[in-house]
């Protein structure tokens, strides 16, 4: 052991030497005053010698802990270090307590996962044992969750499976990998009630937020529609087809519909088609319309209170509002066309007057009223309506085709050598130079390491196939990378519905490029290209991203689709529209509800 008096002299005696002077020949002479401090820091030599005497004389083994001990700290996020110490009399205790069953136990160091959550001893993430030499020791340990919380515990295994404690160690927090486990744009919002919701992309906010507050429609609704005629009764027309699907539509978005039409010899009874309930109603039709609406309202009204309320009522035409409750429960009224438009010019007679006359009445006492764009402006003139409640909507949906009847996108990936969660990007047309195909090629590395799951596919020929195969595996991005060769068709129209976007990084334009970018419209998918491209055809950050050709620019596009998913749908859906494809049935359904719960908050769900 080290005598700590002998160094205590010695410190003293470097002292009192520092502080006495070399003089001249008659001897010594007293220090500055500035050279009689003492400095109590020893050398690095002396200390250096204090620690290797303390380490030989080993203290920490002769030290003996009154119990039993582990702990574990980080190395790095992948690696931790474990100390652990029992005591034998402890051993000797539990194992006399279990008797035959502590015959063959195993000594074992056991680590908790425990991240996020209040740990009671059950309810760990993940268990890992590890089989230890001694009862007293150290070691480095490995495992795979990094950015984890980690608990140990040291004790014995017996044969049954029990684990029989002995001690347990502090949290201990691992950190992760990297700055963040998120390489991409989302964001967690959490509300005041602590709950989060996933957000696509950080720098459109706004949007979500705005999409989080708007007024959402309770479930399962009761509502009445009152028309003359409806598509699924073998009825023809627009206004038919407009009641049949937004009827259907709306039964497909989870409400309970009814549609009360005059019986025929297509509906003699109540009878459901397409989730809807269709009820026949006894009119008497009468020489005046006007004495027609009135009788459709009595037989209406006896259905009506028949059946349990209802939650809205929507009138198709004036000549389905007559009833005196409509203003008294939430109702919507839906008008086509007006009589001065039907008149088309021509002087109005006293039944037209008198028509125009219950028009304006209905507008001035429902909360709602839809009409097609080109009549809205038309109707507020006319009848001094509120604009507020007058909207503007698509009451011409658009029939599913191809191009938008419901697919499995996973499964079509599959059926095409991709994997189902892979993220495609699609190029459709020939494999030359002039086409910038090997610009996403050269793109791939940084893209695969911002979105692993990312694959970039070729639909065409041309002399560059073999390149760009042989370019992608010298660069690690061949699995990648898919070759479909010439297809055109349902395979075609599948694949690119399957896709995130279509890629056209043209150096300069190619035949056909604007019937690829068609195609994308009726697919309903974003186009990005470059500014040598078929540019023109794209609406930058509206249908499209419209880039530059090289690498750089193609990584910073290609991003810009994996990275905002919910952008490239709207992008996708705003092409289609601009190409005059409209609305679908189903997007019709989706707008009504939204204007439903704008106008009637009665019949929203309460927010948080």
């Amino acid at each position: 052991m080290l005598d700590l008096s002998t160094w205590e002299q010695r410190v003293h005696k470097r002292h009192e030497e520092s502080a006495v002077l070399p003089g001249g020949s008659g001897g010594s002479q007293p220090a500055p005053a500035e050279a009689n401090v003492i400095n109590p820091q020893p050398d690095q030599d002396a200390m250096r010698k204090c620690a290797w005497q303390i380490g030989e004389a080993k203290p920490a083994e002769k030290y003996q802990p009154a119990g039993n001990h582990v702990s574990i700290s980080m190395v790095n996020p992948r690696q931790g270090f474990a100390h652990w110490r029992i005591r034998p009399e402890w051993i000797e205790k539990v194992s006399r307590e279990k008797g035959g069953a502590w015959n063959n136990c195993r000594l074992v160091l056991r680590l908790y996962d425990t991240t996020n959550i209040q740990f009671t001893g059950f309810n760990a993430h993940h268990i890992q044992n590890m089989a230890l030499p001694n009862i007293c020791g150290h070691f480095l340990f490995g495992f795979n969750r990094p950015g984890s919380n980690q608990l140990a515990e040291v004790g014995f295994e017996l044969r049954n499976g029990e684990f029989i404690p002995a001690a347990r160690s502090q949290f201990t927090r691992f950190a992760p990998e990297g700055v963040s486990g998120r390489s991409d744009h989302s964001a967690l919002h959490v509300d005041a009630n602590l709950k989060s919701y996933a957000v696509p992309n950080l720098w459109e906010k706004d949007a979500f937020l705005k999409e989080k507050r708007r007024p959402k429609l309770k479930k399962c609704l009761r509502i009445a529609t009152l028309a003359y005629e409806s598509a699924a009764l073998g009825h023809t027309g627009k206004l038919a087809a407009f009641v049949a699907e937004l009827a259907a539509n709306t039964a497909k978005c989870g409400h309970d519909v009814h549609v009360f039409v005059p019986r025929s010899e297509k509906l003699s009874e109540e009878r459901v088609c397409d989730g809807v309930t269709f009820h026949p109603l006894d009119v008497e039709f009468r020489e005046l319309p006007t004495d027609t609406a009135l009788n459709f309202a009595r037989a209406a009204e006896t259905s009506i209170n028949a059946l349990p309320a209802f939650d809205l009522f929507h009138i198709h035409d004036w000549m389905a509002g007559l009833a005196p409750w409509i203003g008294t429960r939430p109702t919507i009224l839906s008008l086509t066309s007006t009589e001065k438009t039907r008149l088309n010019g021509a002087e109005l007679t006293p039944l037209s007057a008198e028509i125009s006359k219950i028009e304006h009445e209905l507008m001035q006492v429902v909360e709602c009223v839809l009409t097609p764009d080109w009549l809205r402006e038309k109707l507020i003139a006319e009848f001094g309506s509120d604009g507020k409640r007058v909207r503007a909507f698509p009451v011409e949906g658009r029939m599913l085709s191809e191009w938008d009847r419901p697919l499995d996108l996973g499964a079509v990936k599959s059926e095409f050598g991709v994997p189902g969660g892979a993220k495609l990007l699609l190029y459709v047309g020939p494999l030359e130079h002039h086409a910038g195909v090997d610009l996403l090629v050269e793109a791939l590395p940084i893209i695969l390491h911002r979105h692993p799951s990312a694959c970039v596919g070729f639909v065409g020929l041309g002399g560059m196939h073999d390149h760009l195969l042989r370019r992608a595996h010298q660069i690690g991005a061949g699995h990648a990378v898919r070759m479909f060769g010439h297809m055109e068709g349902s395979a075609l129209t599948r694949l690119l519905r399957a896709s995130e976007a279509l890629v056209l990084p043209s150096r300069s334009r190619v035949a056909g490029d604007d019937a690829v970018v068609d195609f994308a419209r009726r697919a309903g998918k974003a186009v990005v290209t470059t500014h040598g491209g078929p540019a023109y055809l794209v609406r930058h950050e509206q249908t499209g991203i419209i880039t530059y050709d090289n690498p750089g620019s193609m990584v910073w596009a290609m991003d810009r689709i994996f990275g905002d998913g919910a952008h490239a749908v709207r992008m996708g859906d705003n092409g289609r529209r601009a190409d005059g494809a409209g609305y679908s049935w189903s997007e019709v359904a989706k707008l009504y509800g939204d204007i439903c719960a704008e106008c009637f908050p009665e019949l929203t769900e309460v927010r948080d």
